[in-house]
C-alpha cells in the first residue's frame, strides 16, 4: 500500500467574489508547489463557471499533508470562507485503485 495521499476539493466561490478567488488559489496553489512533500496540485476550472473548481491533489505522506495544512497562506485562504466561498471547502481523500 502506497503512503501517498490524494484529495479531491471543489471549490465554489460566490459568483460575485469568482474573479479574486480565482486569484486567489492560483496564488495558493504557486505556494503550495513549492511544498517538499507535495507531489501534485492542480487545479481545474468547470467551463462556463466561473466560480467552480476542483483541485487535485497528491501528497508524499500524512505528515506532507499534516504540514500544508497548517501552513499560513492556505488558513490564510480558508479564513475567508464566509466572504469568499459559496460553501464549505472540504476535500474528500481517495485511495488510488492500481489497474495494472
Amino acid at each position: 500500500m502506497k503512503a501517498e495521499i490524494t484529495i479531491i476539493v471543489p471549490v465554489f466561490f460566490k459568483p460575485e467574489c469568482a474573479a479574486v478567488g480565482r486569484e486567489r488559489l492560483l496564488a495558493l496553489a504557486a505556494a503550495t508547489h513549492k511544498e517538499a512533500g507535495n507531489i501534485m496540485y492542480r487545479i481545474h476550472e468547470v467551463p462556463g463557471k466561473a466560480e467552480q473548481y476542483m483541485i487535485y491533489e497528491k501528497w508524499q505522506d500524512q505528515a506532507a499533508l499534516d504540514y500544508h495544512m497548517s501552513q499560513k497562506y492556505l488558513l490564510d485562504f480558508l479564513a475567508d470562507e464566509d466572504k469568499l466561498f459559496a460553501g464549505e471547502v472540504k476535500g474528500t481523500i481517495c485511495t488510488e485503485i492500481d489497474v495494472d
